[in-house]
């Protein structure tokens, strides 16, 4: 069920919210603002409480029928919540509140988070990219590796394996070029030009590759799916400089 009313239904959770008095602030995301809301879809919301606040709280509650996710923090708090993203290449909280709507701002400051969120934003994408170590790529060829051996074994687990596989392959290389990973965003930030602007993505700089995930993804077949992970890892790789697994070494001082 989609709630139309969901900001009725938000009053009555703020009506009886425990810590009313210490907040400043609340801020509501998620697909009921952005738009294309399921009925598995929540509603999220950020309580921003008083710098004072010596405590911060994360819980859910149902309001008659709609799932309420909400997040109780101080400033001080959400700011170190964004640095620990931008630490993890994630932009999650940033975009939450990027995206969000300001219902309550006595003293500014969830407006002045929105706007530190957009800026966090903007500067993640202009820093430069970090191409794969050769450490990275040896991990790459092995699980490649890993992968080409269970198919020729039969193994009854290979799908299992292939999209744990391929979860690390995308995130290694999502890392590489400077982009936030999400699995349940990924074949949309390719494919889908709604998806990009709900979730304040950006394309991937080589289409060539964009291609070969989303082949990757998609395909069905077992001999389809070792075809596209084979192609999609020997292209990231070419892309970050080759790899010759006969003169793979690493040497350095013992700890």
């Amino acid at each position: 069920m989609i709630h139309n009313n969901w900001n009725e239904k938000l009053n009555t959770f703020l009506a009886n919210f425990e810590y009313t008095n210490d907040a400043t602030g609340i801020l509501v995301c998620g697909s009921y603002i952005t738009g294309s809301p399921t009925s598995h879809s929540d509603l999220d919301v950020h309580i921003v409480l008083d710098d004072t606040a010596n405590y911060r709280e994360r819980g859910n509650k149902i309001i008659d029928g709609l799932l309420i996710e909400y997040f109780a923090n101080p400033p001080k708090q959400i700011h170190q919540y964004f640095e620990e993203d931008i630490h993890d290449r994630s932009l999650m909280s940033q975009t939450q509140f990027a995206t969000g709507k300001i219902l309550l701002d006595k003293e500014g400051q969830v407006k002045a988070l929105k706007q530190k969120a957009q800026t966090m934003i903007a500067d993640f994408y202009t820093a430069s990219s970090t191409p794969l170590l050769e450490l990275d790529k040896y991990f790459l060829w092995d699980m490649q590796d890993d992968l080409q051996d269970a198919h020729k074994t039969s193994r009854p687990d290979f799908d299992f394996i292939y999209y744990t596989r391929l979860d690390m392959l995308l995130a290694k290389y999502m890392g590489s070029i400077n982009r936030p990973y999400n699995s349940k965003t990924i074949l949309g930030n390719i494919t889908d030009p709604v998806v990009r602007e709900k979730y304040l993505l950006r394309e991937l700089p080589d289409p060539n590759i964009s291609k070969l995930i989303a082949a990757a993804i998609s395909a069905k077949e077992i001999a389809a799916k070792l075809n596209a992970y084979q192609q999609l890892t020997a292209t990231i790789i070419v892309a970050s400089g080759g790899f010759d697994i006969n003169n793979f070494k690493l040497k350095g001082e013992l700890q």
